[in-house]
């Protein structure tokens, strides 16, 4: 029900040019000095002719590579760049850094994410601002910075305007190079350093490899040294052009918003749109094909629904960061676009005059809706999110419980018509259950976005929708088809068993997103356009107290009923039969636990069963074996928890149980662990395995409240 890693990757593949192991046609003289002084938690690539930085793990992190090329000389350098920035931190900057170690000395001109142009020197600790130009920037991916220095001075400029001046400062003639800051990814392309008038690369002194940057155009000039007046050239040349767009080429009509040239982005806001209106008119195919019940609006139903399988791939993230960071981009541009929308008719005063017989909730609502659900279940990756848009502390209380509301709500719903498999575990179709197909067409279009799904994102499309036909017994073909429509539309047929996809009304939503975003008109750059409740645990068991032996064959703990470990947590009431194996926790049987409570001073056993009694060493802690997400707000808690009673290590074993093999919570439990790094055990036998031969027991005693 999630568009799988490799789908993601089939469409990056489509847009991405092959790496280039010294990244010297976008770094120039750089481009050697990359693997010498990339920092951890940066990691970096190639994308569209551009080189790319990216930092999803340092917040307010910094990225420096440095060449060292000397003072400038008699007759001028220039520094030329062109580079872009994308985030969420408007304190996100990509700059050009003068410095100077010998003399402590730096000065940075950068961009930053919210368009601000900041260029200050530093000597030590103390900082001289010198210029902050708002709304120079673009970000759409034709930003260029350029520095042009002459013995003693340099001049800052971008995109062809002066920024500011700089004289005698501490950090020239020395190193130069380009600076990242804070969370995002950033991109820089054709940096080069011409130091004469015939635009001669200059040679790279021995911090970095020799490389061969591409002449700028136009003169470096030495200007006149008038009293108080920086000694530099007194004109400087144009902008270069920005990189060549190497995305695919497209046919057809109409705008073709880029949105600052990062392939990542590009995907993740167009599989975004995508993915939110597809599967909100799936669940409309789910209701009127399996004949479901809704008790509410259909319309806000299926906006949950699909709020669910978006928010999904965030939770159970892949090994590939770059996957994952599509998934979250993308979950988070199909929950935007109604926040666009809304705010976009509020202005025009739509409000006031609202179809109130409209089926459909607002925009505004339905974001909100939606957003909720997204936050819920994983309130870590969306929490920047319901900041930037004001989501209140009641609001953001509420979420969690939605989440688990709806997602248990809809599981319990399309159970029976369900295969069981790794992510649909609550299934109650046999894995082989015949059924009709998902068919998926994507037609040529007249429209440029129409052909980039029908061209580089067709694949991944294509795969993503038909496996909603694996996943789910359908009574009938549910024919998909992509195309012109004339007008922005998508919808589901009931009569026919269709969903029909409008290019047009994907072109809509992203034009939107690119104008609000990224400063577009139409969507084309214009040229010079300025916890739950815990019981209370019981005492953990003393160094070397002992269990009997056990009886041989008392119990098979190990009956594979045929349902397959899963990932995600079981959702409520936790009744059914479990899997034999976990993805994230050891497997033991009651001889296993003997042996580690015997062997392991440092055991904790966990009891999720709310049962009345429990083993004389157990903490009854129903809570640990909730449904939700795995990085839901319980997930804290339990880790902190877990922290508490072991003291912070990690590597005690942490055991637990429920009431025996049909008993759901204790497999979350040690999901939840697992998930967290802890040394996670299941007993799946329980208590019905433990009381089966013949150990002991106690009651649960009432919580304490500590």
């Amino acid at each position: 029900m999630q568009l799988r890693g490799a789908g993601l990757l089939v469409v990056l593949a489509a847009f991405a040019t092959s790496a280039h192991g010294a990244y010297e046609k976008q770094l120039g003289p750089l481009a050697g000095t990359v693997k010498q002084q990339l920092l951890e938690g940066w990691h970096v690539g190639e994308q569209d002719g551009w080189f790319t930085l990216r930092n999803s793990d340092v917040p307010g992190g910094e990225q420096t590579f440095y060449v060292n090329p000397g003072p400038a000389p008699e007759n001028g350098r220039i520094t030329d760049v062109n580079v872009m920035v994308n985030s969420k931190s408007p304190k996100a900057s990509i700059g050009i850094a003068l410095n100077n170690n010998a003399r402590k000395g730096l000065c940075l001109l950068e961009i930053r994410a919210d368009r601000n142009i900041l260029l200050f020197c530093l000597e030590g600790q103390k900082r001289r601002d010198i210029a902050s130009v708002p709304n120079v920037a673009k970000l759409d991916g034709t930003d260029r910075i350029r520095v042009v220095e002459v013995p003693g001075a340099a001049r800052f400029l971008v995109n062809g305007q002066k920024i500011g001046d700089i004289e005698d400062e501490a950090a020239l003639g020395s190193e130069i190079g380009i600076m990242a800051y804070d969370e995002g990814t950033f991109g820089i392309a054709d940096f080069m350093i011409v130091s004469d008038v015939a635009g001669k690369p200059v040679g790279v002194g021995a911090q970095g490899a020799a490389g061969q940057g591409r002449a700028g155009q136009g003169s470096a000039g030495q200007g006149s040294a008038g009293a108080g007046a920086p000694r530099v050239p007194s004109a400087a040349s144009p902008p270069a052009q920005a990189p060549a767009d190497n995305t695919p080429a497209l046919a057809g009509a109409g705008p073709y918003p880029r949105f600052g040239g990062d392939t990542l982005r590009i995907v993740a806001v167009y599989i975004g749109i995508m993915r939110s209106i597809f599967l909100h008119e799936f669940g409309h195919a789910l209701i009127g094909e399996l004949e479901l019940p809704a008790t509410g609006a259909e319309e806000d139903a299926v906006d949950m629904y699909s709020a669910l399988r978006i928010v999904e791939p965030t939770i159970y993230p892949s090994d590939n960061e770059d996957v994952n960071f599509m998934a979250r981009e993308a979950a988070t541009y199909a929950a935007l676009q109604w926040y666009y929308s809304g705010m976009l008719a509020e202005k025009r005063g739509a409000s006031a005059n609202s179809a109130w017989q409209d089926e459909h909730t607002g925009d505004l609502k339905r974001f909100r809706n939606m957003l909720c659900i997204m936050y819920g279940g994983n309130p870590a990756v969306f929490e920047n999110v319901v900041k930037h848009v004001g989501f209140e502390d009641r609001t953001k209380s509420r979420c969690t419980d939605e989440f688990n509301k709806q997602n248990r709500a809809w599981r319990h719903l399309l159970a029976p018509h369900t295969r069981v498999g790794t992510w649909t575990p609550d299934g109650q179709q046999p894995a082989n259950a015949p059924g009709a197909p998902v068919n998926v067409v994507l037609e040529p279009s007249k429209r440029k976005i129409g052909n980039l799904f029908a061209t580089a994102m067709s694949n991944a499309v294509t795969n993503s929708v038909k496996d909603l036909g694996k996943t789910y017994v359908l009574p009938r073909p549910i024919n998909v088809t992509f195309k012109d429509c004339g007008q922005l539309n998508a919808w589901y047929n009931p009569r026919e068993g269709s969903i029909t996809m409008c290019y047009e009304l994907i072109e809509n939503i992203a034009v939107m997103i690119s104008d609000i975003e990224m400063g577009t008109v139409g969507g084309e750059v214009v040229a010079n356009k300025g916890g739950g409740a815990q019981t209370a645990p019981r005492q953990a068991p003393s160094a070397g107290q002992g269990m009997p032996a056990l009886p041989a064959g008392a119990f098979d703990e190990l009956k594979d009923f045929g349902v397959p470990p899963t990932s995600l947590l079981f959702s409520s009431p936790y009744r059914g039969p479990t899997p034999v194996k976990h993805t994230r926790a050891d497997v033991i049987t009651t001889g296993d636990l003997v042996k580690l409570i015997n062997n392991e001073k440092n055991i904790l056993i966990i009891d999720t069963s709310a049962g009345r009694d429990t083993l004389p060493i157990a903490y009854p802690l129903p809570d640990a074996g909730s449904d939700g997400s795995v990085a839901d707000h319980l997930q804290g808690a339990l880790d902190d928890w877990l922290k508490k009673k072991t003291g912070g290590q990690r590597n005690a074993p942490i055991v637990f149980m429920g009431a025996g093999m049909n008993d759901r919570s204790a497999y979350n439990g040690a999901l939840r662990a697992g998930s967290l790094g802890w040394r996670a055990y299941w007993y799946r036998g329980g208590m019905e395995a433990w009381t089966a031969n013949g150990l002991p027991t106690a009651p649960v005693k009432a919580a304490s409240g500590k």
